[in-house]
């Protein structure tokens, strides 16, 4: 895989979680009102800044072909204390808005989805185009 096609999946990804957390908040807020619908774009919004932090940690960890870089170990810290972050600040957001712990469980799942999604679409690209070539 070439560097331009990785930065194309990784762009996807993030279009798709947008895609996901906007159409959750949008079916939150109109099956159970604001406050769920604003628990689950505070999840979302927190999924999203997990995949970039995990974006830039694995670019910083992982150096660019021909270039060497320094061992950073705090990096690492940061790459496993990101989940204990992620567990308080959903229960902070579930205490203080008082919303069902499931709408933000699920926005905390958007980027999942969307990494799942764009899987399942590399997966059936690659066979149609595989079989047309044939």
């Amino acid at each position: 895989m070439t560097e331009p096609e990785a930065d194309l999946i990784i762009r996807r990804i993030y279009w798709l979680a947008l895609g996901f957390g906007l159409a959750g908040i949008v079916i939150y807020f109109g099956l159970q009102g604001w406050r769920p619908a604003a628990g689950f774009a505070l999840g979302a919004l927190g999924s999203i800044g997990n995949l970039w932090l995990f974006e830039w940690l694995t670019r910083s960890i992982v150096p660019a072909p021909g270039v060497e870089t320094p061992q950073k170990p705090w990096q690492a810290g940061i790459f496993v204390t990101r989940y204990i972050v992620m567990i308080l600040v959903g229960y902070a957001i579930v205490k203080t808005l008082g919303v069902n712990a499931l709408a933000v469980i699920l926005g905390l799942l958007t980027s999942t989805a969307a990494v799942l999604t764009s899987t399942v679409l590399e997966v059936l690209q690659n066979f149609f185009v595989s079989r047309s070539s044939h």
